[in-house]
């Protein structure tokens, strides 16, 4: 966005035909990412894949999240040569398992 933030405004005709931010429950304030029509509040934007927006998945047997989608995992293995999760994993998520 080249370091601008740009805000559209509805137009005054359609301002009476939306119920005012006071009408919504608790559960349905707060900071939201709207993307491909889903919300998804703020809270759990981490558990959302930063390139094509699905949901993360766990894996179990390596102990790290990744992407179904984009078959990349979403976290770096760690550094310790004898780690039980990080010595075999393979380099895509999806790629078939020894």
């Amino acid at each position: 966005m080249n370091g601008k933030m740009n805000f559209f405004l509805d137009p005054k005709n359609r301002v009476i035909q939306k119920s005012s931010i006071m009408n919504y429950k608790q559960d349905q304030q707060g900071l939201y990412l709207v993307a491909d029509k889903r919300f998804i509040n703020w809270m759990d934007v981490h558990t959302y894949c930063h390139t094509c927006l699905a949901a993360l998945t766990f894996d179990d047997e390596f102990d790290a999240s990744y992407c179904a989608s984009c078959n990349e995992w979403r976290e770096e293995p760690c550094t310790d040569i004898s780690c039980e999760y990080c010595e075999n994993r393979p380099k895509r998520p999806l790629d078939p398992r020894r």
